[in-house]
């Protein structure tokens, strides 16, 4: 990087460095911040010299993207990455990311999962763990929409959690839950449509959901 560009640099990084650090005092994440302090730095490192972006940094852009469910910046920023700075991570947050763009829950919790498994950088671990939480939440506002009833171990595969934690979510959230049923709450924008009925595989009702999602998206311009 050319020498009249690195204090330039080191603020920037600094700025991201201090929106990780205010996390642990008002708990939660500036993603919006962080994916323009990202983007800016790395425009400044391209206009400077060869040497791209530290990989760790590439990492929470890409994963910066993805919680905002800015899929299609998150695409071209993945194929402009250099092969060589694909660590930290970062090929793992992508599985997730393509996951996302198939509409396939199951495996973007299996992508977070591995990406859970792996020794990342301290911020990328923050990052990866608030990307994982907007999929859960935003699931869980499609559930509430889109069933009147579902089954808790829907549920559970929907949020990416433990059948005991998926009924902790709920207990949470208010919705009845009845048997291995739970009835989510809606606050009188319930979509209309059939309740999964018992006999249904989970699997298919899951399937279901993940279609319905679509349709959904279409209606309310919700995004997964």
């Amino acid at each position: 990087m050319a020498t009249h560009a690195q204090p330039i640099a080191a603020r920037i990084e600094q700025q991201i460095n201090d929106i990780f650090n205010s996390r642990q005092v008002n708990g939660s994440l500036d993603v919006d911040q962080l994916v323009g302090l990202c983007e800016e730095l790395e425009l400044l490192t391209w206009s400077s010299g060869p040497t791209p972006m530290h990989a760790s940094l590439y990492a929470i852009f890409l994963a910066g993207l993805l919680t905002l469910r800015e899929l299609n910046r998150a695409k071209y920023l993945w194929k402009r990455i250099p092969n060589g700075s694909k660590t930290d991570g970062l090929p793992e947050i992508w599985a997730v990311g393509q996951a996302l763009w198939k509409r396939e829950i199951g495996q973007a919790y299996a992508a977070i999962a591995a990406l859970e498994g792996l020794p990342l950088p301290v911020h990328v671990q923050t990052i990866v763990a608030t990307l994982k939480a907007s999929i859960r939440e935003c699931n869980a506002s499609l559930l509430s929409r889109a069933y009147t009833s579902v089954s808790t171990s829907v549920v559970a595969q929907a949020l990416g959690l433990t059948l005991e934690d998926a009924l902790k979510f709920c207990a949470s959230q208010h919705w009845n839950v009845k048997g291995d049923f739970a009835f989510p709450n809606s606050d009188g924008q319930r979509a209309s449509v059939v309740a999964p009925t018992p006999s249904l595989p989970d699997l298919d009702q899951l399937h279901k959901l993940s279609s319905y999602i679509l349709h959904l998206e279409a209606q309310t311009s919700l995004k997964i």
